[in-house]
């Protein structure tokens, strides 16, 4: 049979769903409180104590009792039913008084600012509790968002009245209503709370080297070393040029002159971040990096979203050549090799087998010299002309 103390864990239970009722209008009282008829086989005094108990927690319960004619113990009362029977019953064994007090104020108040948002309240009701103190702010936000959609500012740097932290501080709810009130127009598919919603933000830097001199002035760019915020690298509009990806820092300060050509530092998760880059998709792409199981995680990745990336140099021929340099690595938590050929499969079973980490770095720079221009030789031909049928041999076209 239940406790005083087990009715009120119910209660705390269903308090969820009383919210959602008050949103709803649903009716919730009488509350019916299966409570477990006590057992006349046990001992007197134990039947007595939970009788006894159940009687005395009444106070925000009521108890219907009934007679009942026992071959052991005689004639004796046990509870027949239990129930809550109104809002303030409830409330008061919970001593929630005042929060609800509060919910219903908000609730009154979300009605009324923000209208649109009366199909999200009774799913989220919980919601109202959890941020009570600032619903006033969370509408502010919202209002500005339906009225300034992908406002491309900082979040600190908008015009609402609330403080400067409160977007950051509140992502997670302003996420769910912005994605209920937004229409789609107004979003992007981007996981980063910024990006979805037309935010700017301290985003991480492409860095990139020109590997041909010849290719600076086509570009029109200032230097031949450079880092673009990756929204801004998205957007360059670069005819078919072939693009070698390096992981290591060093690697990539050190890669050789090629045609037409430019490196990329991948190294800090940047070489994933180029599955995002659509323009890649018309390049000649490469990929070198470290020959462990985390390297051909990233290129079975970046080949997911660019099937024609080729690489460089991960190879079992490059592992049995240099492998007096291979180091013990750490087992990797995860296997994405889904993109991998066959003879990239084989070295990766190698490498995570034998717990092998070759880094490129320690392969001789004579090595990633020939290597690497081998394979973009077969660029020539194919990958010499630009965006407009120009050779990049001759003058940068016109502005």
């Amino acid at each position: 049979m239940l406790t005083p103390d087990d009715i009120q864990g119910l209660c705390r239970r269903k308090y969820g769903v009383f919210l959602k009722s008050v949103v709803t209008g649903e009716p919730f009282f009488p509350l019916e409180i299966r409570f477990g008829r006590p057992s006349t086989s046990d001992e007197w005094h134990k039947l007595q104590q939970e009788i006894s108990a159940l009687a005395k927690g009444g106070a925000d319960y009521r108890v219907e009792w009934a007679e009942t004619n026992t071959r052991r113990w005689g004639r004796q009362k046990f509870p027949e039913r239990v129930w809550i029977e109104s809002e303030e019953e409830f409330v008061r064994s919970l001593r929630k008084r005042e929060e609800v007090e509060r919910f219903r104020a908000n609730l009154k108040f979300i009605r009324a600012k923000c209208p649109n948002l009366k199909p999200w309240l009774p799913l989220n009701a919980s919601r109202l509790v959890e941020f009570s103190a600032v619903w006033p702010e969370l509408l502010k936000v919202c209002n500005y968002f339906l009225v300034h959609p992908q406002p491309r500012l900082y979040g600190r740097e908008l015009p609402i009245e609330v403080d400067t932290k409160f977007i950051e501080r509140h992502e997670a709810i302003l996420r769910s209503l912005l994605d209920f009130l937004l229409p789609e127009s107004a979003k992007t598919n981007a996981d980063r709370f910024e990006e979805r919603f037309g935010l700017r933000y301290d985003e991480p830097l492409i860095r990139f080297r020109v590997l041909d001199p010849a290719l600076k002035p086509y570009l029109r760019l200032p230097a031949d070393d450079m880092a673009l915020p990756l929204s801004q690298f998205r957007r360059l509009d670069w005819p078919p040029i072939p693009v070698v990806v390096v992981e290591n820092k060093m690697t990539f300060l050190t890669l050789p002159t090629l045609p037409e050509a430019i490196g990329i530092w991948g190294g800090g998760g940047a070489a994933e971040l180029l599955a995002s880059v659509a323009w890649l998709a018309q390049c000649r792409l490469f990929y070198w990096g470290d020959l462990d199981v985390h390297g051909f995680h990233i290129l079975s990745r970046l080949r997911r979203a660019f099937p024609h990336l080729e690489s460089v140099m991960m190879d079992a021929a490059t592992l049995s050549a240099f492998r007096m340099f291979a180091v013990k690595s750490t087992v990797a938590s995860y296997e994405d090799i889904a993109a991998l050929t066959d003879e990239e499969c084989r070295t990766y079973e190698q490498l995570r087998d034998g717990q092998l980490l070759l880094e490129q770095e320690k392969i001789p720079h004579t090595q990633t010299v020939r290597e690497i221009s081998t394979a973009l030789s077969a660029c020539e031909g194919s990958f010499l002309k630009g965006a407009h049928g120009n050779d990049l041999k001759q003058e940068p076209p016109d502005a």
